[in-house]
């Protein structure tokens, strides 16, 4: 049986013309989380590497990524991809004043490489259907999926500018 990955939808601003009415967007549904447990246990059935050394090995990498973000470095995982840091800051209109003080954080973020972004494209989409009352209307008041108050912090947000 194909697997289908499930997508509701959300309203949303368009914040560079507020003029423009709000419009909907296809968004991302996990249909849950795998941990570290989990996905040791799953490399172990497919290779010859025991749980407990799978686990090690995860949490090990774990620590090196931290010690090479700290260290300005982005992270190269070979065909899997890479992550790197970015940084949230505050706007100012002269260069010189862009300081420690503007930074407001910083993320990790992922680039795939060249496997993952092809079995990307080969996905098949399902939109999803809320259990017992039909399809998904996403109007917080019916049940629906509420909008995420921060777009940025769990789902992807579409470009506005597209």
């Amino acid at each position: 049986m194909a697997k289908v990955f499930s997508f509701t939808s959300i309203l949303r601003k368009n914040m560079l013309d507020k003029e423009k009415p709000d419009m909907y967007y296809a968004l991302a549904k996990s249909s849950g989380e795998i941990g570290i447990d989990e996905m040791a246990e799953r490399i172990q059935r497919s290779s010859t590497v025991n749980w407990a050394d799978v686990v090690c090995v995860l949490r090990a990498l774990q620590t090196e990524m931290i010690d090479s973000f700290k260290k300005g470095e982005i992270v190269r995982l070979g065909d899997i991809g890479s992550f790197y840091v970015t940084l949230r800051s505050t706007g100012v209109l002269i260069q010189k004043d862009v300081k420690e003080g503007v930074i407001k954080g910083a993320r990790v973020r992922f680039r795939p490489g060249k496997e993952i972004k092809d079995a990307l494209k080969t996905l098949a989409y399902s939109k999803f259907k809320q259990e017992g009352n039909g399809e998904n209307t996403d109007d917080p008041d019916s049940g629906g999926e509420k909008p995420d108050p921060k777009p940025d912090e769990g789902g992807e947000s579409p470009d506005p500018t597209l």
